[in-house]
């Protein structure tokens, strides 16, 4: 039988509280994070709409269902991280998987941001 300081390679109590305490934090960004990409990818897809030339009442339809699963796919996205980070503790991986976790959701809010100029542009031409 391993002790906690063995299963977590750790020499301190204060350094397991340190683990979990940037998991948490790290988690709790991941989630704020995704839902303000989800809030921020939904006008987009109208705009995405207004350029494919997309009938009024279809739009209303596709951007209602579209917000709908795009939360659904936002909280599997926290949950599948939650454990992700989780597991990371005893792994002694956690920093290299917060910086994975952390860095692909900004990497997808900077397209987010990147993507409605470029439809403009599309408009304009």
């Amino acid at each position: 039988m391993t002790s906690v300081h063995e299963e977590f390679n750790t020499r301190s109590i204060w350094e397991i509280r340190a683990k979990y305490a940037a998991y948490f934090v790290s988690w709790v960004a991941f989630f704020g994070l995704t839902f303000y990409l989800v809030s921020r990818i939904s006008p987009i897809i109208r705009l995405l709409m207004d350029v494919l030339n997309v009938n009024r009442w279809a739009q209303s339809a596709v951007h209602n269902f579209s917000f709908f699963l795009l939360g659904l796919l936002g909280l599997g996205m926290v949950i599948i991280v939650e454990n992700y980070l989780r597991t990371a503790i005893p792994q002694n991986q956690l920093l290299r998987r917060i910086v994975i976790a952390l860095g692909s959701v900004l990497i997808l809010t900077a397209a987010s941001y990147a993507l409605p100029a470029f439809l403009f542009y599309l408009l304009r031409s």
